[in-house]
């Protein structure tokens, strides 16, 4: 059976929303995932690694474990197929820094106890190659890594972000500062830019780095675009669901920083220049899974 991520991301987003990305549908479905997660907490514990009987530790463990388990084959034959591993290593690896905060020592340690059960698990399966989708520890560990995360969601994200556009001005000021932020990241983009994943994806190197933000930046004029807004502003109730926006954000969780930003805005890009469109429609995430759920009768823990 096709799990309704493997949907999600693999086949054009069947009965979903296009106004979510890429990266927050997959940090938001391994955040939610609890499919059969329990039944590997005993393998989970086998590895000596510290905390390796703490409740959130096994509850990262066991999705990962059964996350591979049951959704490799399908993830690694669609178009995310060079990107899925790392979403699934940055996202560990963001779990673990947002509970041990600076404690880098047990952060590796755990890290490296994952990558041995995993080895434990599929060397001599008819998938052992899953056993390397946890990229190596050293790939993650810079003073830089959470802006070398952002430069990478938002490369793996561009084709929706050229698409999306505020409504409002509000949402035309925060979507500027996006820019704004992201077009700092580029200005150490070989820096930031995991070599690794240039080794192993020359092609998308080349795209990322061609992906500056500068010139959507120069089309972006929210006082030209909504010169209503001092009259339209006395009538709103408040900022929507823009109001997060980068650098800003103090949670580590990426659901909360860059994703937010975009989450209701679509926009087109024409020859004589960018156009915009507005979307009213928003769907909540977690409606997406309900509705997968009863599709494909898969248990999903909400909590």
């Amino acid at each position: 059976m096709i799990l309704w991520i493997s949907l999600m991301i693999c086949h054009n987003y069947v009965n979903i929303s296009e106004e979510e990305l890429p990266s927050q549908y997959f940090y938001h479905y391994f955040k939610k995932y609890s499919n059969n997660i329990n039944q590997y907490y005993e393998v989970c514990k086998s590895r000596d690694y510290p905390h390796n009987t703490d409740s959130n530790i096994l509850n990262i463990c066991g999705k990962l474990v059964s996350h591979l388990k049951t959704n490799y084959e399908n993830l690694n034959d669609c178009d995310l197929k060079h990107h899925h591993c790392n979403f699934l290593s940055l996202w560990i690896y963001e779990q673990l820094v947002e509970k041990f905060k600076g404690d880098s020592s047990t952060i590796i340690r755990i890290y490296g106890g994952f990558k041995l059960i995993l080895s434990d698990i599929f060397n001599g399966s008819s998938e052992p190659e899953a056993s390397e989708c946890l990229r190596d520890v050293h790939l993650l560990t810079s003073n830089n890594w959470k802006k070398r995360k952002d430069l990478y969601d938002y490369c793996v994200d561009y084709d929706e972000i050229i698409k999306k556009s505020p409504s409002s001005y509000d949402e035309c000021k925060t979507y500027e500062k996006y820019l704004k932020d992201i077009s700092l990241l580029y200005e150490k983009f070989n820096e930031l830019y995991i070599p690794e994943y240039n080794i192993k994806n020359p092609d998308f190197y080349g795209k990322c780095n061609s992906y500056n933000p500068v010139s959507m930046l120069r089309e972006l004029n929210c006082e030209k675009k909504f010169p209503d807004y001092p009259k339209a502003k006395a009538d709103e109730p408040g900022p929507g669901l823009l109001a997060t926006t980068p650098f800003t954000a103090q949670k580590s969780d990426s659901t909360n920083t860059y994703g937010n930003v975009l989450l209701g805005v679509v926009a087109t890009s024409m020859t004589s220049g960018m156009i915009f469109k507005v979307n009213k429609i928003l769907i909540k995430t977690y409606q997406h899974y309900k509705l997968f759920n009863n599709l494909f009768a898969i248990q999903i823990n909400s909590k």
